[in-house]
């Protein structure tokens, strides 16, 4: 009996995000939108980094330095993909769950 309550109450649980339910939503995302900014300059320097150490350790026959320069750029690349990506593979996964019906 309790079961079936508990059960019923639970199936009539809904969510909609509304990007107006709250006061400051803009602030919010103007935040967000600055910290990516941040992230992308911050992915910028490591690629810079990764360059510099790549040709340095190239020049100076440091086989080790230049593979990890190379990796550094790759990783660099990777975070500023994400970043530009993550929106859309946020809404997808927000519309795919929004299909899950009971």
């Amino acid at each position: 009996m309790v079961a079936a309550i508990y059960v019923r109450a639970l199936s009539a649980v809904s969510l909609k995000p509304n990007p107006n339910g709250l006061p400051g939503m803009p602030t919010a995302e103007r935040l967000v939108n600055g910290f990516a900014a941040f992230v992308i300059l911050a992915c910028l320097l490591g690629a810079l980094f990764g360059v510099a150490q790549w040709a340095i350790g190239s020049r100076s026959h440091q086989v080790g330095q230049a593979s990890a320069g190379k990796q550094k750029i790759g990783i660099a690349i990777a975070g500023v993909f994400l970043v530009g990506a993550l929106a859309a593979i946020i809404n997808f996964a927000l519309d795919a769950g929004e299909t899950v019906r009971k």
